[in-house]
């Protein structure tokens, strides 16, 4: 596990992925074995898996990220946050090709919003 305080700020710098409001740095915790992501435990963080959500979408509103199961959370949204992550960590930094992961990363997911419906 690494902190990485310049890489949480280049994601605080980028829109929320779900509702593109100002953001705050959200981890994603849950545990994928077959990319090599383990859970840090309780209370620890791994800055490699962040992604900007605003705190409505990360801790506040209704359907919150944190007032739900995290997992099913994206799911629900139709984002697989592991990769958005690792594709973030490659431009750490460049802000302008942040948002253009971030862009992209939207368009997809409500293409595949509308199928879903």
């Amino acid at each position: 596990m690494k902190r990485d305080q310049k890489h949480l700020a280049f994601i605080r710098a980028l829109p929320c992925v779900i509702c593109g409001a100002e953001a705050e740095a959200a981890h994603v915790r849950y545990s994928d074995a077959s990319r090599g992501k383990v859970n840090p435990g309780m209370s620890r963080k791994d800055d490699r898996y962040v992604l900007p959500l605003c705190h409505g979408c990360h801790r506040t509103g209704q359907e919150a990220q944190h007032r739900t199961g995290e997992r099913e959370w994206w799911q629900g949204h139709g984002i697989d946050p592991i990769p958005v992550c690792e594709a973030l960590r490659a431009v750490s930094g460049d802000v302008e090709a942040g948002w253009k992961i971030i862009r992209e990363m939207q368009k997809e997911t409500k293409e595949w919003m509308r199928t879903e419906l």
